[in-house]
């Protein structure tokens, strides 16, 4: 991890275009998976990427209204940021919790095994408690050690184990 600099999570606003297509350019480029998927630009309506404000937009309504998502539920967008106003992941915290729990994450390939997946959590656990949360479910796939050692570093506690379209998955409760 980077000395003394402050990690922070932000709301993606017109001031992080030039990071955020830095950021996607690199990680679409290593064929990386890009997760929280809410943070990809690609559209397989347009079969391709939008542009960025075109995708602030589609980050308003998912806060707002939650419409264009196949749950319907509102959720909000976070980028994890450091003070030189690099992105280095982003994590999702859903208004409501779903299937798929609370909370989806993820950090870019090039800044894992560093602790930040540590600290975003943390983070996003003090805005779940802000909005109100008392409990918050994380359902990673079980063979996702990474975000399993995430959650267990930060209280998670196992619920369940159950398969979501033949993968195997795990339900982590952390009480707020």
């Amino acid at each position: 991890m980077k000395d003394k600099l402050r990690l922070f999570l932000e709301i993606p606003n017109v001031s992080h275009e030039k990071a955020y297509t830095e950021m996607m350019d690199r990680w679409e480029s290593l064929g990386d998976k890009i997760a929280p998927q809410l943070l990809g630009r690609h559209s397989g309506k347009l079969n391709g990427n939008v542009t960025y404000f075109r995708w602030l937009e589609w980050c308003e309504d998912d806060r707002t209204t939650g419409q264009a998502l196949s749950t319907k539920i509102p959720c909000t967008l976070y980028f994890l940021m450091n003070d030189c106003g690099e992105i280095l992941g982003g994590i999702v915290i859903n208004h409501s919790n779903t299937h798929r729990g609370h909370l989806h994450a993820g950090i870019a390939p090039w800044n894992r095994n560093k602790g930040y997946g540590s600290i975003m959590l943390k983070l996003a656990l003090d805005k779940c408690r802000e909005m109100g949360m008392r409990k918050v479910d994380i359902v990673p796939y079980k063979g996702n050690a990474g975000a399993i050692k995430t959650i267990l570093k930060n209280g998670g506690v196992l619920q369940e184990e159950f398969y979501d379209k033949d993968v195997c998955s795990l339900r982590y409760s952390i009480e707020l």
